[in-house]
């Protein structure tokens, strides 16, 4: 299922597999239009095409773009264009270009072309359609907690007795004094300070929550892209991780640092939103729904 919904390269051939179409129905009924009327069909056959033509053309910016919604605007756009010229295509000037030389032969081509593009773009706007309606049914979907699983050790070896009992409490001591109000009030000792990260080499990122827990993704030197899409670390399952969530950027030397790509939900580190940081190594990194921690 992700390779069907979330490959984008797969829409992409659809989209060329479209344009195909498209030309195949666009060469072969211009071309008649002109042998019957050379000047005045060019124009006539050119305006009547112009529509089926545009629609391919949302399609293609649709890619530039690279967003599902412009994406099925585009199919959209190609069977109102389709709506607009099949009426004069098949219906008004298919019988009578059908009688020329060639001119059966070339019309069974034009309706090749315009209803395969028009199959193409019908399959894209489903696989759109289900595509953006997992996104809503999953969005916002916690993963189930894990299950523990307690192991039992039997009954106890014969021999050993009961545990001892525990040892009693000393008595609380209870201060009997009076009370001095003229006193100064203790004072409040600082907070201790938390140790502080210590940025290391690391090599290891780990699953400790999420629908990866469990996953292991080895830090070799280099750059390393999270997200659900084209990624090193992928992470298509989890609908809260944008398309290219964040870099994990390794030196020689095994410092790793992570950024933030401009995601829609952050990155954590610690509980911290960062959008650039060294990693050390047992930090807890949040991305979506995932935890990993970060070891050497």
């Amino acid at each position: 299922m992700v390779f069907l919904f979330y490959n984008k390269w797969l829409l992409r051939a659809l989209v060329l597999l479209a344009g195909l179409g498209v030309a195949l129905t666009a060469w072969y009924y211009i071309g008649l239009s002109v042998e019957k009327m050379p000047e005045q069909g060019l124009r006539d056959a050119a305006a009547i095409i112009s529509f089926f033509v545009a629609g391919w053309l949302v399609m293609l910016i649709a890619e530039v773009v690279d967003h599902h919604y412009v994406r099925a605007l585009g199919c959209l756009c190609l069977g109102l264009g389709g709506f607009v010229s099949h009426p004069w295509v098949f219906n008004v000037d298919g019988p009578k270009l059908a009688q020329l030389p060639d001119g059966a032969n070339g019309m069974r081509l034009v309706g090749l072309g315009f209803w395969g593009a028009l199959g193409l773009a019908a399959l894209m706007f489903a696989i759109l359609v289900t595509r953006l309606v997992l996104d809503r049914l999953h969005y916002g979907r916690r993963p189930a907690p894990v299950t523990r699983m307690d192991v039992s050790l039997g009954a106890r070896p014969a021999g050993m007795g009961a545990p001892p009992p525990p040892a009693a409490l000393p008595p609380i001591p209870i201060d009997t004094s009076p009370l001095n109000f003229s006193a100064q009030p203790a004072q409040t000792p600082p907070p201790v300070a938390a140790p502080p990260r210590a940025v290391a080499p690391v090599s290891t990122l780990t699953g400790i929550g999420g629908l990866y827990l469990g996953s292991r993704f080895t830090l070799s030197p280099g750059e390393h892209t999270l997200g659900r899409q084209d990624a090193e670390v992928l992470l298509a399952n989890d609908n809260q991780i944008s398309r290219k969530h964040a870099t994990i950027t390794v030196a020689p030397d095994g410092i790793a640092t992570l950024a933030d790509a401009g995601s829609t939900n952050g990155t954590f580190v610690n509980d911290m939103r960062v959008t650039s940081m060294q990693l050390a190594p047992g930090d807890v990194i949040r991305v979506g729904t995932t935890l990993f921690k970060v070891e050497a």
